[in-house]
């Protein structure tokens, strides 16, 4: 790492010294202490807590002039003493935790309008679809080309990619591993956005993502999601709204019909904030047994999108196959007190429900429906300094006994998932040079 990072380094001097521009050097350290009795498990009575600390480093360097900017960031993730060079009197360092979080160039092109090549974080909207997933200490990033126009009160995008495993290079056009088990093979979207009045705005978001069929295969599959992103803001109310419909091929290759709704409202009474939302994910419906219906796939993907802080702190609803593809119905009230400009205590609910029926794992020809109990998140958040915060959160997951069938465990074998963390986030900035 070190001598990469220094060839960077002397890269960005170049740059420096040789062009009027703006150098920017900054970090990023993340430590967090988890203890985890069922974040993203189900814990059992055979099963005890685990006790961790993870952490991501970042070193961060940019350059910025008029008619183009580079970015660069180095990103180390691990969990404290997995070291895979130690031995038994000390550790030393973990080749497969470093690498490039983000590297990118970007330039102006015509009036308004940018194109960005490269490693970059996509955030659009409430990120219900494309997401930098910044809870995940490895975050999330994508390999694009990005086309972007804005003009008064209009935004116009347009990004494509193209994945491989690197075995491209010898004339072999497809991944190397079971695609369906890795990543997206492709993933392009058309972002339309107008700012409509001070408190209106109104996106359209046109996704297109592929898979590939097999180690083998040339054919990919592409599924479209299309759909609109609505939020109203004004003095202190806020309202979004988000509706999306998906067609074309699954990872499997079937026909898909599938649709995912929200919507939530947020109002702020001095210190107090209140609201609610739901959100609605359709599924796979187990009791009908239609030959057309049965033909198609119902359960809606969410590709990259947050799911972190949306379906729970605990991550129990990552991919339609976490409701058993029987989609997802969650109803969540909030509330947030503001003790001061610099702490906030937060606190929601979610009442899980599937959204249709779902065959029962430990039954034969028994199905499951309804709710699925529900979680409680509170999260203590305190800013020291524009640069450094501390937070800490807690969750507790109500189970039920269709919660633990779906999870295929035993009802009676089941505990209450519980999950505590504390985090510290620094963020500094370390040179700063003028134009």
């Amino acid at each position: 790492m070190n001598r990469k990072f220094y060839l960077l380094l002397g890269f960005f001097a170049f740059f420096v010294l040789s062009a009027e521009a703006q150098f920017e050097i900054s970090a990023e350290l993340r430590p967090r202490f988890e203890m985890n009795n069922g974040y993203a498990a189900v814990p059992t009575d055979q099963t005890e807590p685990t006790y961790f600390v993870s952490q991501r480093s970042r070193i961060n360097l940019g350059l910025n002039k008029e008619n183009y900017r580079l970015f660069v960031s180095l990103q180390d993730v691990r969990t404290w003493g997995n070291d895979n060079i130690a031995n038994s009197t000390g550790v030393f360092m973990n080749t497969g935790s470093t690498g490039l979080h983000q590297v990118w160039a970007e330039f102006d092109v015509f009036k308004n309008s940018r194109i960005r090549v490269g490693r970059q974080e996509f955030k659009y909207d409430d990120q219900r679809l494309l997401a930098w997933r910044n809870w995940n200490q490895y975050a999330q990033t994508y390999d694009a080309f990005l086309y972007s126009y804005k003009r008064e009160s209009w935004q116009f995008d347009v990004a494509l990619s193209y994945n491989n495993d690197g075995t491209g290079a010898s004339g072999v056009n497809d991944f190397n591993v079971d695609p369906i088990e890795r990543r997206l093979r492709t993933l392009n979207f058309i972002y339309l956005k107008n700012q409509i009045t001070d408190e209106f705005s109104l996106s359209m978001l046109n996704l297109l993502t592929g898979y590939q069929k097999d180690k083998t295969s040339s054919t990919t599959y592409l599924m479209a999601t299309q759909g609109f992103f609505g939020e109203y803001k004004k003095n202190a109310f806020t309202g979004k709204f988000n509706a999306y419909y998906q067609y074309g091929k699954s990872q499997t290759g079937m026909d898909v019909s599938a649709y995912m709704f929200t919507a939530e409202v947020d109002y702020k009474a001095r210190k107090l904030s209140i609201g609610a939302g739901i959100d609605v994910l359709s599924g796979q419906d187990a009791s009908n047994t239609d030959a057309d219906y049965q033909q198609k796939y119902h359960a809606f993907d969410v590709f990259y999108g947050v799911r972190y802080a949306r379906y729970g702190n605990m991550n129990h609803y990552l991919t339609p196959a976490s409701t058993l593809h029987g989609g997802l119905v969650d109803i969540y009230p909030k509330l947030a007190y503001h003790f001061n400009p610099k702490s906030t205590f937060s606190l929601q609910y979610h009442f899980f429900s599937l959204a249709t029926k779902v065959g029962d794992p430990l039954a034969n020809n028994a199905l499951l429906e309804g709710s699925l109990g529900g979680e409680l998140d509170m999260i203590y958040a305190h800013k020291f300094a524009k640069e450094i915060a501390l937070s800490v959160g807690i969750s507790v997951y109500n189970t039920n006994d269709t919660f633990a069938r779906i999870k295929d465990v035993s009802p009676s074998e089941i505990e209450t998932p519980v999950w505590g963390w504390v985090m510290l986030t620094f963020k500094p900035s370390l040179f700063v040079s003028s134009k």
